[in-house]
């Protein structure tokens, strides 16, 4: 595990969580596993649980079969959680559990699918609270972003009622800001993001020939292979730059791989692949085998050319797998000690500060399932969200279990804020990915100050809290004086243009923060109010919707080291585009939202037959997350006043009209087509686009006859009222004449 966080001083001091009793809430624990006791039940490490789920159950499919044996047998994941919280130390890999001395109880919630209904999950969570459990960890969830889903309502209650429920921020943050997971989003949660290793572990190999004495390779399960030479049949090098080698079929040329490696180059960046890459049918980044004996990924690309080109050249290449003891640590240059790419971003739509903090999970090993190797190496906030959980547990040891409910506070205004790059004159991370920053459980443990709230909510602009209140105490036994000062991250653009994605680079465009004091004395014992006041950036455009972060840093003469985080958005949400119009998806003539046929997008009136294969496909994209989407269907002739295109061009061409501007069901429509609430930016979890069929039938099965139709689509604004037209951002479109024959 890391030390740069503390927790080896902490193990130095007797300091192991014991006395803790922490629920993890996964797919079991494979509790035979020697590292986590090799049993379960009292004495064990694993010291009780239940299997909610059995290992056939899929949610909407199969049904759970509960018993009472919380083993993981086909997943691993929970058994590589448990490692990360409880792990003996001693082992081969000389890995140690965050809080290796406290009470582990397993709840498996998942079966072998790997997935979970908020039912089970609720009734888990439930029963880890009633048997005391002082931690409750959740390394899952789905891409939501609102905090009132029933499974994370049920979790923050909990967390309210006093154990620290520590929940994992999801793995989506290719998909940008306000898309985090659910339970995280529960305001009372202890969500956590993820933060990549300097190093990876990994197993290595032997060559015959190379310069090279040894080479890493990558493999999910270090030291898993057993003892193996393998002989070096075929190769094909494509130029440096490329980035998509090995993402088509290799050919009828290529000769029977059975029995030898094959090795490809690595992309520059894995996410750029454009294909399907296999081994052994499981996607693997970076490399392909199919067909093949071994799988693996040379780290180094010097590696892999010296490789190829001494066979090229007519030298026989060996590999030599060792099954034990030849894993080593490759240095992560690029990304080491910066969040992980893949950490979700907050806030929730609500505006509330998510992540609370980040945790390492880029890169972890930890223990695997006993019967498959033992130990694998993983990445991913449900890695980071153990160890938060395991650190939870040693302050729990030390300042008593009534330090539950200060937990999180303590811990934002410890942790260490995160850059941006590896450049030294790199501007800190936004705060939406990695919370308040890096957890320090050492910074946590030995402080001698303590400052409240741990977090500001800015919210927008719309609704801009903008004077905070402060309050500094000194709890060493010495008199100690304080400075403050703005420390501001770098604020991203979340709509540069119609629609939210991975922000770009940040740009310098802070807020701006008056503090009422700068510096202060106080006597032992002694607490102080300090106003600030946050004023949003000037010369900003507000429709891009910039999300604004940082921290107001407090420096105790001492060396205590403190700081209080905020984050708001220099916008209004409501003011800004919901669905996403104007955005050109399939060709430079396709704009989104759009009734598509099997011509192109339809431009003005068009007949349709009543033949399912004819009708166009409503298709749009929303820019933000919807509380509520509707698709009704009206007569062509009714007259809805839509919402302007995007807020920089013209209106969009429909029907002009006086429209409602009260209730929502003030406006007439035939039939309510489809209605989704929660609406995100990814419908499918994939891709971002809503498809509608054009309906040939009302909801009761009732023939539409002939006539003049559209499709009238409303999202609900941020903030907006449900029950108010004005509060929705409306389309109408092209209108669809059905006919008996064209």
């Amino acid at each position: 595990m890391p030390t740069s966080q503390g927790v080896d001083k902490l193990h130095a001091q007797g300091i192991t969580g014991k006395g803790i009793k922490i629920g993890i809430l996964d797919t079991g624990v494979d509790y035979m596993h020697p590292s986590l006791g090799g049993g379960i039940g009292p004495g064990f490490k694993v010291a009780g649980g239940y299997d909610f789920a059995g290992d056939a159950y899929n949610p909407g499919f199969v049904d759970p079969q509960p018993d009472d044996d919380p083993r993981d047998t086909c997943v691993g994941h929970g058994t590589h959680v448990a490692g990360i919280v409880g792990a003996t130390p001693g082992n081969e890999f000389n890995i140690s559990g965050v809080a290796y001395d406290a009470s582990l109880y397993a709840y498996r919630v998942m079966g072998c699918a790997g997935f979970v209904g908020d039912d089970v999950l609720i009734e888990a969570i439930l029963r880890a609270y009633n048997e005391g459990m002082d931690i409750i960890t959740m390394s899952l969830g789905g891409a939501s972003g609102w905090s009132d889903e029933a499974i994370a309502v049920v979790a923050s209650r909990i967390a309210k009622l006093g154990p620290v429920v520590t929940v994992a921020a999801g793995n989506d943050g290719a998909v940008g800001p306000f898309y985090f997971s659910a339970p995280a989003t529960g305001k009372d949660v202890l969500a956590v993001g993820s933060i990549d290793k300097y190093v990876a572990r990994s197993a290595t190999s032997r060559t015959t020939s190379s310069s090279q004495n040894a080479a890493q390779y990558c493999h999910d399960v270090p030291d898993l292979l057993p003892p193996t030479e393998l002989l070096f049949r075929y190769s094909w090098l494509e130029l440096p730059e490329s980035i998509t080698a090995a993402c088509q079929p290799l050919g009828d040329d290529v000769p029977d791989l059975s029995g030898y490696v094959v090795v490809f180059k690595e992309a520059p960046n894995p996410t750029e692949w454009t294909g399907e890459i296999q081994c052994d049918g499981t996607t693997k980044m970076g490399f392909s085998c199919v067909g093949a004996t071994a799988c693996f990924t040379l780290y180094k690309m010097l590696t892999s050319v010296q490789l190829i080109n001494q066979f090229n050249n007519g030298v026989n290449v060996t590999v030599t797998f060792r099954a034990h003891g030849s894993a080593e640590d490759v240095a992560n240059p690029s990304t080491g000690g910066l969040v992980s790419r893949f950490s979700s971003f907050g806030p929730t739509n609500e505006l509330f500060f998510k992540p609370a903090l980040s945790a390492p999970g880029g890169n972890i090993t930890s223990t695997y399932l006993n019967d498959a190797g033992g130990w694998a190496v993983a990445s991913g906030t449900s890695m980071a969200t153990p160890y938060m959980a395991g650190s939870v547990a040693l302050l729990l040891q030390t300042k008593g279990k009534a330090a539950a409910q200060n937990a999180q506070t303590i811990f934002e205004t410890t942790a260490i804020g995160v850059p941006e790059s590896r450049d030294p004159k790199a501007r800190p991370h936004t705060l939406a990915q990695q919370g308040a920053g890096l957890i320090n459980v050492y910074n946590a443990l030995n402080v001698r100050s303590e400052v409240t709230p741990g977090e500001l909510l800015l919210n927008d602009t719309a609704h801009w809290k903008g004077v905070h209140k402060l309050q500094i105490k000194n709890t060493a036994k010495l008199r100690q004086t304080y400075d403050l000062e703005h420390k501001p991250a770098g604020t991203i653009i979340t709509m540069p243009r119609n629609y939210m994605t991975y922000p770009k680079p940040s740009i310098n465009a802070p807020v701006t923060v008056l503090l009422s004091q700068t510096r202060l004395t106080l006597a032992p014992g002694a607490t102080a109010t300090v106003f600030a006041t946050v004023v949003p950036p000037k010369n900003l455009d507000p429709r891009t919707l910039p999300l604004v972060s940082g921290w107001i840093e407090i420096q105790g003469s001492l060396g205590d080291r403190l700081q209080v985080s905020y984050m708001g958005v220099a916008g209004s949400l409501h003011d800004a585009q919901t669905i996403s119009k104007g955005i050109t998806v399939y060709a430079p003539d396709v704009d989104l939202p759009a009734l598509q046929t099997d011509t192109g997008p339809q431009k003005g009136p068009r007949n349709y037959t009543t033949d399912v294969y004819q009708l166009p496909q409503f298709i749009f994209l929303m820019a933000q997350n919807s509380g509520r989407i509707v698709v009704d269907l009206i007569d062509a002739k009714t007259q809805v006043r839509q919402s302007k295109r995007s807020i920089w061009w013209w209106w969009w061409p429909g029907i002009p009209g006086k429209g409602s501007k009260g209730s929502f069901d003030d406006v007439p429509i035939l039939d309510r087509v489809v209605e989704w609430v929660h609406g995100t930016r990814l419908p499918g979890g994939i891709l971002p686009e809503y498809w509608v069929v054009f309906p040939v039938a009302y909801g009761n099965g009732t023939a539409l006859p002939y006539g003049e139709y559209r499709l009238l689509l409303r999202a609900l604004k941020p903030f907006g009222n449900p029950n108010l037209q004005k509060d929705y951002d409306v389309y109408l479109s092209e209108q669809v004449n059905l006919v008996e024959s064209l």
